[in-house]
């Protein structure tokens, strides 16, 4: 079974989660609460260059996750998507939607 790794890391402004695995619906479990809560509080910068799968189970918490994080008045951002990632997200048709960074410099 595919696992995920998640490693936090503090900001100036943000939090960041790198993720690396399979972000699917047999590994979203562990992180869903963390990010939702998260959203909540602070900008929040998901760094997805390790991922190696995103189904639809991991899309549609990235989108909820984006959803909240605009109602609570903060940022979400994909940075440095990995192809799968890439893929995955472009599949629904809202990429350019979501806040796509390179470098958590760009967080605002």
């Amino acid at each position: 079974m595919e696992q995920i790794a998640i490693t936090e890391k503090d900001g100036a402004n943000y939090h960041l989660y790198e993720l690396e695995g399979a972000l699917n619906a047999y590994t979203l479990g562990e992180f869903q609460d963390t990010l939702y809560d998260a959203v909540q509080k602070n900008n929040i910068v998901l760094d997805m260059s390790r991922l190696i799968e995103l189904d639809a189970s991991g899309i549609g918490l990235l989108m909820a996750a984006f959803n909240d994080s605009e109602e609570a008045g903060h940022k979400l951002y994909f940075m440095t998507m990995s192809n799968e990632a890439d893929k995955a997200i472009a599949a629904t048709g809202f990429k350019y939607v979501f806040n796509l960074i390179n470098s958590v410099t760009e967080v605002k």
